[in-house]
Parts: structure tokens; C-alpha cells; sequence
């Protein structure tokens, strides 16, 4: 009997090996799956997390690369301070968390129902230009032509607002190459009148619905804790 008990205390004092020894198998494999990830891909990560999660059968505290906050080199309140002390009209920017948008009214760039630079469009697109390069994100920028819901006319080179947009965007996109901006960080698109950023039922409100935006994508970093 007393042997039998001395058995049972050296097997209970030895147990727990057997857990740490399966614990430390498991997160030197975890380790080993994120050192394999040369790019973090969400699922992936999920995936990992979610296998160690059963393996332990608790939450782990790690972070999701979803978690990520949003960085350009310049605010919008300072691209903004940089437009006003130039004295530059009909250019505004805004913040929209994973990207900042720079707005310039069609009006000071192109004449009505046209798709060329004026000359003050022309002066307009260095400003813009040197606005991007301010902002200094890595990210591309995407030129995004609209109209307002008037049709263009009878005489018009192009058949639709679909054309105009896009011709716009496609030209101060070409701006910004000629400008030196990276080509490869470039796309342009055109969205005609179907997305208004207001009413289309006076001119001033038509004027602003025709637009460029110049939407720049801001650098993503792991947030802090």
C-alpha cells in the first residue's frame, strides 16, 4: 500500500511537464507561423489566433492587424493653413479616417463642359500637386472625376457626363505625372452626376456637385495600446 501511495505522489508531482511541455510545442509553432507570414494577412492571422485560442481554451490579448490607425506626414487642418496662406480658391480638404480627400471645384480648373486645363487650372493643379506631395502618405492617389445632372450638349466632344468625368480625371491625373508625381502611385475614375455631394436643384449646388477630388490613401500602422 505504501508503495502504491509513493507512485501516486511522484506521478502527480510530475504531471504538469507533460502540460508545460505541450504549451511551450504549441506557441513555439505559433511563433514560427507568424515569422512565416512575409505579408500579414488578416485571415491568416485569424486563423492562427483562433487555433491557439482552442489549443488554450482562452482569449488571447493580441491584436488584430485590422487594428491600425491611419497616418499621412500633414492633417487636413494643415494642408487646409497651407491653402488659405496661399490664397488658393476653390480647393478644400477633408478627413475621412483612412484617407484624405482634396476637393477642387471643376470650375477653376476646366472650362464649362470642356476637359482641358485652363490656364488657371493649370496654376491651380501646382498647387494641388505640391498639396500631395505634402501629404506626403506612401499610398496612391486616386483622381475622381464628377459632374452635376446637367447633359452635356449638342456640340460636346463627349457623349455623356460618364465621358466628361472621366476625361477630367484622366487629365489632372496627367497633371499630376507631368509634375513629377510617381505614376505608378496614380489611378483616375469618373462617376458622372450620380454621386452629388449636394442637391442639384440650384446652380450653386450644381457647381459643387462638379468636382475632382484628389483622395489620397494614408499609411496604415499598428495602433498603440
Amino acid at each position: 500500500m505504501d508503495d502504491e501511495l509513493d507512485n501516486d505522489d511522484e506521478d502527480s508531482g510530475t504531471t504538469w511537464l507533460t502540460t508545460w511541455a505541450d504549451m511551450m510545442s504549441v506557441l513555439l509553432t505559433f511563433f514560427i507561423v507568424l515569422q512565416a507570414f512575409s505579408t500579414i494577412s488578416e485571415r491568416k492571422f485569424y486563423e492562427a489566433i483562433s487555433s491557439i485560442q482552442r489549443a488554450f481554451s482562452v482569449p488571447l490579448p493580441i491584436r488584430s492587424p485590422g487594428d491600425a490607425q491611419f497616418q499621412a506626414d500633414r492633417s487636413a487642418e494643415e494642408l487646409q493653413e497651407m491653402i488659405d496662406d496661399q490664397d488658393v480658391a476653390g480647393i478644400s480638404v477633408e478627413d475621412f479616417g483612412d484617407r484624405l480627400v482634396i476637393t477642387v471645384d471643376s470650375g477653376v480648373l476646366f472650362p464649362l463642359g470642356q476637359a482641358g486645363l485652363s490656364p488657371g487650372g493649370q496654376r491651380i493643379m501646382d498647387d494641388v500637386a505640391k498639396l500631395l506631395l505634402a501629404s506626403g502618405g506612401r499610398g496612391n492617389v486616386r483622381v475622381e472625376g464628377y459632374t452635376c445632372d446637367l447633359p452635356v450638349g449638342p456640340r460636346s466632344d463627349f457623349r455623356n457626363n460618364w465621358w466628361l468625368s472621366s476625361a477630367r480625371a484622366l487629365t489632372a491625373l496627367e497633371a499630376l505625372e507631368g509634375r513629377g508625381f510617381p505614376s505608378e502611385r496614380l489611378s483616375a475614375a469618373g462617376y458622372g452626376e450620380y454621386r452629388p455631394i449636394a442637391p442639384n436643384d440650384h446652380e450653386a449646388n450644381r457647381a459643387r456637385n462638379r468636382r475632382v477630388d484628389f483622395v489620397v490613401e494614408k499609411r496604415r500602422s499598428l495602433a498603440d495600446d
